[in-house]
C-alpha cells in the first residue's frame, strides 16, 4: 500500500516515488524505536568446543512475542551467530568515536607507504574503515546459516550421461586400473551432504547445453533416490559449479586458513603444474613442499627408488627421499614420514608406531628427532595405492605398506638416530649445510631390503661420567686410589639429575663421604708418612683432627676450609639431628665445585668441561 500510495503522490515519477519511500521508512523506522521494549528473553549459548559461551538479552514490546517460539528461535540464532563471528558491535552506529578513531589511525599508517596520493589516500582509509566496522558490526554481518560455499572448476565438465555418479549410491565414473587420485563420484557424495543441507550442481561438458541436478535432505531420505536433470541457463564451456547452501559447518577465518594449508599441500605436486591453478576466495594457492633438506658431510639425505610388484602382480612405482630437515618445528609437528599416493599428499608427518616411531627403534616423538623427515612417492593403479577410503591417512594393514615397512622403518630409526646423536650441535653439524646432492639408491627388492644404506652413524655425545673418566685415565692407571673419588663426583652429579625429592641431601652425603676419603687416601699414599691402622683411627675419630692433620701437607685456603667445615656440618644434622634441613641446588653445585677443587690440588684430577 505505500508503495501505491508514493506513486500517485509522485505522479508515477519512479524516482520521486523512491525518494517519498526512504523518507516514509525512515519516518516509521524512527516512530517504531520510540516505541517501549519492556519485554524480552535471555538466551545463552556454549560453542561445541565449549571454549566460546553467549548470554544474549534479545527485547521486544510484549511478553506475548518474548513467549513466541520463534522469537526464541531468533534469539538462538543470534546467539549462534555471534559465538560463530565474534561481532565487536551491534551496529555501526555504535562504535564509539575513540575506536573509530584508533582504527583510522592504523589504517592511515598502513596506507601511507603505498605511495598514493593525499586524495587516493583518504579514500583507502574510508574504505577500510567502512569495511572493518560493517564486518565486526552484528547488524552488518552475513548472517552466519547464510553462508554458503561455491566450487568451480573447469576441467571440462560432465555429460549428461553421467550425472548419475554425482550421487547415485555404487555409481563411479573412473576405472580403479587408472593411475589417478581418486575415483570420480565417490568422494562428491561424502563431501556435499556432510557439508549442507541444499546443494545445487551445475555442469556443461564442452559445447552441450548446460544440466543441473538439486537435491536436499528431504530427497535423501526418500527412498526413490531418482534424480532429476534440468536444463539450465549456459555457464562457460567445460564447467562444473557445485553450489552448497543451508550448511552444517561453520566457516571460521582459523577454518578458511586450514583449507588453504590443506590444499597447497596436499595438491602440492598438481600446483607444481602450470596448468592447475587453486583459489581460494580468490586468492591464488601456491605449492608448499616438505624438501627443505640439510647436506651434513657424509650423512647426505637419500633418494630410495625401485618397483614393488603387488599380489595381483600390479606394478607400484616407488620413490622416497629421507634425510635431516634445515628446520625444526616439533611444536608444528613438521616430521615424520609423509606418504603421496600418485602425486597427492595422503598422510603428513606421521610419528607412529608402525613406521617406527617407538622406544627401541627410533624412539618416541620427541623434539630430539624433530629433524627426521622421510618422503615416500608411490605412483601406479589408485585401487592398488595403500590410503584409507578418504584419503587422509596411509592403511597400515595394506600389502604395499607392509611390503615397505621394514625398510621404511630402518630408514626413520637411522635418521631419527642422526638427529639425536647431534642434538645441540644442529647449528654447526645440520643447518649450516644448506647445498649438496641427494644420494641415489636403487632398491631392488624393498621386502628383502632391511637397511638404510646410511654410513656408520657417528658417535653419540658421551656422558659426563665417560669424559671424566677419560680425563683422568692416566692419573687413574698411576694412582688406581684416585678411580672412586672421581666417581664420588660422577655420582653426585647422576643424582643431581634424579626426579628424587631427596636428590640434594643424598648428593651432599655422597660428596663429604668422597673428600673424607679423598683425605685418608692422601695421607695413607701421597704425604710419605706411614700411618698404621690405630693411627688412623685416631685421627678419622674427629674431622677436625682429619683436616689439622691435612693442612701439614697440604696449603688449602683458608676460605676453603670454611666451606668444608659449613658443608661438613650441614652433613651432621642431616645424619645426627632430629630436625632436617633444606639445601638447594645452588648449595650443592658450591659445594660439589669445592671438593673438586680439593681433589684437583690432592691429586691432579680433571674436572673441566667437556
Amino acid at each position: 500500500m505505500l508503495c501505491k500510495k508514493v506513486l500517485e503522490e509522485s505522479g508515477g515519477d519512479m524516482d520521486n516515488a523512491m525518494a517519498l519511500l526512504k523518507k516514509s521508512s525512515e519516518a516509521l523506522a524512527a516512530k517504531k524505536n520510540e516505541r517501549r521494549t519492556g519485554a524480552g528473553i535471555i538466551e545463552s549459548y556454549i560453542h561445541g568446543n565449549s571454549r566460546v559461551g553467549v548470554l544474549l538479552e534479545l527485547r521486544c514490546e510484549t511478553d506475548f512475542v518474548a513467549r513466541n517460539a520463534e522469537f526464541k528461535s531468533l534469539a538462538h540464532d543470534i546467539a549462534l551467530h555471534i559465538a560463530g563471528m565474534s561481532p565487536a558491535h551491534v551496529s555501526n552506529k555504535s562504535v564509539s568515536d575513540e575506536l573509530r578513531e584508533e582504527a583510522r589511525h592504523l589504517f592511515i599508517t598502513e596506507s601511507e607507504n603505498l605511495g598514493k596520493s593525499p586524495e587516493m589516500t583518504a579514500k583507502i582509509v574510508e574504505g577500510k574503515l567502512e569495511a572493518h566496522f560493517r564486518d565486526t558490526s552484528l547488524m552488518s554481518q552475513q548472517f552466519i546459516k547464510d553462508q554458503t560455499i561455491t566450487v568451480e572448476d573447469d576441467a571440462g565438465g560432465l555429460a549428461k550421461s553421467e550425472l548419475r555418479y554425482i550421487v547415485g549410491p555404487g555409481q563411479t565414473g573412473t576405472s580403479p586400473t587408472d593411475e589417478t587420485i581418486g575415483i570420480f563420484g565417490v568422494g562428491t557424495k561424502r563431501a556435499v551432504v556432510a557439508l549442507a543441507q541444499d546443494i545445487r550442481i551445475r555442469t556443461r561438458c564442452s559445447k552441450e547445453k548446460t544440466h543441473q541436478v538439486e537435491f536436499d535432505d528431504n530427497w535423501l531420505e526418500d527412498d526413490d533416490w531418482e534424480l532429476p536433470v534440468y536444463e539450465v541457463d549456459e555457464i562457460a564451456e567445460g564447467t562444473t559449479v557445485v553450489e552448497l547452501q543451508k550448511l552444517r559447518v561453520q566457516i571460521t577465518d582459523e577454518a578458511i586458513a586450514q583449507l588453504k594449508d590443506h590444499l597447497r599441500t596436499t595438491y602440492a605436486k598438481f600446483l607444481r603444474n602450470s596448468s592447475v591453478t587453486l583459489r581460494v576466495n580468490g586468492e591464488k594457492l601456491s605449492p608448499r613442499f616438505f624438501e627443505n633438506w640439510a647436506y651434513p658431510p657424509g650423512y647426505l639425505p637419500r633418494r630410495y627408488i625401485g618397483n614393488l610388484k603387488t599380489e595381483d602382480n600390479r606394478v607400484i612405482r616407488v620413490e622416497a627421499v629421507a634425510g635431516l630437515s634445515r628446520e625444526s618445528s616439533p611444536a608444528a609437528g613438521e616430521y615424520g614420514v609423509y606418504f603421496y599416493c600418485n602425486d597427492r599428499l595422503v598422510a603428513r608427518g606421521l610419528k607412529t608406531f608402525d613406521v617406527g616411531f617407538t622406544k627401541g627403534i627410533a624412539g618416541l616423538p620427541h623434539p630430539k628427532v624433530s629433524l627426521t623427515r622421510v618422503l615416500v612417492f608411490l605412483n601406479g593403479d589408485a585401487r592398488s595405492m595403500p590410503w584409507n577410503s578418504s584419503k587422509s591417512d596411509i592403511s597400515t594393514k595394506h600389502e604395499v605398506f607392509l611390503a615397505l615397512r621394514n625398510w621404511l622403518v630402518q630408514v626413520v630409526k637411522d635418521y631419527a638416530s642422526l638427529s639425536r646423536i647431534w642434538m645441540g650441535d644442529w647449528s654447526d653439524k645440520v643447518f649450516k649445510h644448506k647445498t649438496g646432492t641427494i644420494k641415489e639408491v636403487q632398491i631392488d627388492d624393498f621386502p628383502e631390503v632391511q637397511k638404510s644404506f646410511l654410513s656408520p652413524l657417528p658417535r653419540s655425545r658421551p656422558r659426563y661420567g665417560e669424559i671424566i673418566t677419560q680425563k683422568n685415565r692416566k692419573v687413574a692407571k698411576r694412582k688406581p686410589w684416585t678411580k672412586g673419588l672421581y666417581e664420588g663426583i660422577i655420582a653426585a652429579d647422576l643424582i643431581s639429575k634424579q626426579r628424587l625429592e631427596q636428590k640434594n641431601r643424598i648428593a651432599l652425603i655422597v660428596l663429604d663421604s668422597t673428600l673424607e676419603i679423598a683425605f685418608k687416601e692422601y695421607l695413607v699414599n701421597e704425604s710419605g708418612t706411614t700411618y698404621n691402622d690405630s693411627k688412623l683411627l685416631s685421627i678419622f675419630n674427629n674431622r677436625t683432627s682429619v683436616h689439622n692433620e691435612i693442612k701439614k701437607y697440604v696449603n688449602i685456603k683458608a676460605h676453603t676450609w670454611k666451606k668444608i667445615d659449613h658443608y661438613y656440618r650441614l652433613r651432621c644434622k642431616f645424619v645426627h639431628e632430629r630436625v632436617t634441613v633444606g639445601i638447594d641446588d645452588d648449595q650443592i653445585q658450591d659445594f660439589r665445585e669445592v671438593v673438586e677443587g680439593v681433589l684437583k690440588k690432592l691429586y691432579r684430577l680433571n674436572f673441566g668441561k667437556a
